[in-house]
């Protein structure tokens, strides 16, 4: 089992189609057709990790773009990116 941690370096997975509507993202699987939606925090996070991140260095700029504690914003983005993870949406790059 593959697990995420602060100094994880992420990166979403290019194996999806995706668009922004309206402020929210909407997302399909190529390999297995699946639908994903997304809300404004959501799609924030999406965009943030187009191109590889740290996942200490995302929690940082979520909290500077939202009025969120620390503790929630820490909780509830591992929460997200471990669901991308799981859902195959989220590719963990290998530290140098």
């Amino acid at each position: 089992m593959i697990i995420i941690d602060y100094q994880s370096i992420i990166q979403r997975s290019n194996k999806l189609v995706s668009s922004n509507m309206d402020g929210e993202t909407v997302m399909m699987s190529i390999e297995n057709g699946e639908y994903f939606g997304l809300n404004s925090v959501g799609s924030r996070m999406w965009e943030l990790i187009e191109n590889p991140i740290k996942v200490n260095t995302l929690i940082e700029l979520l909290l500077d773009e939202f009025d969120v504690s620390r503790e929630q914003c820490e909780a509830e983005t591992m929460e997200f990116l471990n669901h991308l993870l799981d859902k195959k949406l989220l590719t963990i790059i290998p530290a140098k």
